[in-house]
């Protein structure tokens, strides 16, 4: 039998060891049920590959993405495989309340856990309980599994790259943005430079800044905490509790019970800037960070998306202690 060594030549394969920081939200065919996907971790490398490499020119940025991670047209130059998942199971289970805020409805004063403010939408009000219950299973903090890249060398830095920068600024399944499914490596963090105009799509730009100077914790939790409290007085520093018009510059479809949202703020569709991120130290300490990363915003809405932003990234700024 002939063996050809040429189908194999400059194929390179690279594992890392993976650590999920916070609980991860991530489900295959029932979105209920807790499941690492090589598909989901793919469709987040083309995510921070776009953020990385891609451009405006719409069509010569699709090319260059499907000869590296394939198309319905093209096979994919990457495979992924996931090994010691035979030991992860999703758990349905309430996560810790960390920091409580006080706040008020209906001339009442009462304390939310802010934790589950980043959580909206994975669990609901139960009235038998009294509390929040999470209806969807995660997979715990702490967890660890390895990941396999085998890929054409010629594409080795565009994904080596893209899958460093969706370890240290992003994470993994649903809610990541709100710092939900932040993993680890043991390998040097992606450092980003500022550059470039802003594109029609999330990407590094010169507007881009880092608010990583928030203080260490010895809990996950602590530092979510931290990080989701300093995002929820920024956002009210635009705009207060029952307001929605500058808060959906931010981000929308906006819900909440009970409210007259406009039809254009509850229908639309419009992704948040603001990547909130939680980091294990080599001290086993955890750092909350958060990444303003925007786009070039639709008219006529751009200047005062703009002035909404740099009004948030005012505060943040101010909580945190500074920004990069």
């Amino acid at each position: 039998m002939s063996f050809y060594i040429a189908r194999f030549k400059d194929i390179e394969q690279r594992e890392f060891e993976v650590e999920i920081v916070t609980p991860l939200f991530l489900g295959g065919s029932d979105p209920k049920k807790g499941e690492l996907r090589t598909a989901s971790i793919k469709g987040a490398l083309r995510f921070w590959w776009r953020a990385l490499y891609g451009c405006d020119d719409l069509e010569d940025m699709k090319k260059r993405e499907s000869e590296i991670f394939g198309s319905t047209e093209k096979k994919s130059n990457l495979k992924i495989t996931l090994n010691g998942l035979e030991k992860i199971k999703g758990v349905i289970a309430d996560l810790p309340q960390g920091l409580k805020i006080p706040t008020q409805s209906k001339g009442k004063t009462f304390p939310i856990s802010i934790i589950e403010y980043l959580a909206f939408g994975l669990c609901e009000f139960k009235k038998e309980q009294r509390k929040n219950v999470y209806t969807k299973e995660h997979i715990s903090a702490g967890t660890k599994f390895s990941v396999a890249f085998k890929y054409n060398k010629a594409f080795e830095e565009d994904i080596l790259n893209a899958f460093k920068a969706l370890v240290t600024y992003g994470g993994l399944g649903s809610h990541s943005r709100n710092g939900f499914g932040s993993v680890t490596i043991d390998a040097e963090s992606y450092p980003i430079i500022r550059k470039g105009d802003l594109k029609s799509f999330s990407a590094i730009s010169s507007h881009v800044c880092i608010f990583n100077k928030f203080d260490e914790k010895s809990t996950w939790v602590d530092a979510l905490s931290e990080i989701g409290n300093a995002y929820r007085e920024a956002r009210l520093s635009i705009e207060q509790r029952h307001g929605f018009t500058k808060r959906a510059l931010i981000a929308m479809p906006i819900e909440a019970k009970g409210e007259n949202i406009p039809d254009y703020i509850r229908r639309g569709r419009h992704s948040k800037p603001y990547y909130l991120h939680v980091n294990k130290l080599p001290n086993c300490k955890y750092q909350g960070q958060i990444l303003f990363m925007p786009y070039n915003y639709e008219q006529p809405k751009r200047k005062e998306y703009f002035e909404v932003c740099n009004k948030m990234n005012e505060k943040l700024a101010q909580i945190s202690g500074g920004a990069r």
